[in-house]
């Protein structure tokens, strides 16, 4: 005779009594995953402050009085500009830009003592760099920046403005239209209301032109010239892209 089977499943209270206790970390996940949504969505409908301009600092002051309208860039047919910089002069005597940019920056070295967790200086360093022809350290400087993670958009115009100086040298034609792509990749992520967004837009048709995509480079410099109606350089960039269709 087969012996009984103990029964040890337990009274209805306590099988509700448990029930109720595996429910609670059942809701206090969903609560979480909850709140987990809704920070998500408030930060897709308000952004991250965009990285920029300068911070509030003596040396940082000093150098931008240094530099400001009076430090020549080499980057060709490409436009620049930045908060250290403005919009940069011509370049008549390299090593004299290459002497007032080591002055700028040895008074931004200073000032990145005291902010050293400010990309801004970072950004700002890199555009000398860039000044000085440095391509390897500019693009490294920038890069550390735009992969933390922030909206950089000087980072990501002087990037896009070194790679594509990198591709004028490049003798590789595939090296370089390489390039040239990730340059533009770099130039589209400035936005409309940055204040660069003047001459990403002017770089980005130019080098669209470049690598063909005639007609995308037409779009652009017909957003060019609506942004700046009438300007010596939205004529200097038409002429420029239709030259590239010949």
């Amino acid at each position: 005779m087969p012996e009984p089977v103990s029964s040890s499943v337990p009274p209805v209270a306590e099988i509700e009594r448990r029930l109720k206790w595996r429910a609670l970390p059942v809701l206090a996940f969903l609560g979480l995953m909850l709140s987990l949504a809704v920070v998500a969505g408030l930060s897709l409908l308000a952004p991250p402050r965009p990285l920029t301009g300068l911070p509030e600092d003596p040396d940082v002051a000093a150098a931008r009085a240094l530099v400001a309208g009076r430090l020549g860039f080499m980057t060709g047919e490409l436009r620049f500009r930045s908060a250290l910089t403005g919009e940069p002069a011509a370049v008549s005597d390299p090593a004299a830009a290459a002497a007032l940019a080591d002055r700028a920056a040895a008074l931004l070295a200073r000032a990145r003592e005291r902010h050293r967790r400010d990309g801004r200086l970072a950004v700002a360093l890199a555009h000398l760099d860039l000044a000085r022809r440095r391509y390897a350290s500019a693009e490294r400087g920038y890069r550390g920046v735009i992969e933390r993670g922030v909206h950089s958009p000087e980072a990501h115009l002087g990037l896009g403005v070194t790679l594509a100086l990198a591709a004028a040298a490049e003798p590789d034609p595939l090296r370089q239209r390489g390039l040239r792509l990730e340059a533009i990749a770099q130039l589209a992520a400035v936005r409309p209301e940055d204040a660069v967004c003047d001459a990403a837009l002017y770089d980005r048709a130019l080098l669209l032109a470049h690598v063909g995509r005639r007609d995308e480079a037409r779009r652009m410099a017909d957003e060019f010239a609506a942004r700046e109606p009438g300007s010596a350089w939205a004529e200097r960039l038409r002429a420029a892209v239709e030259a590239e269709r010949r």
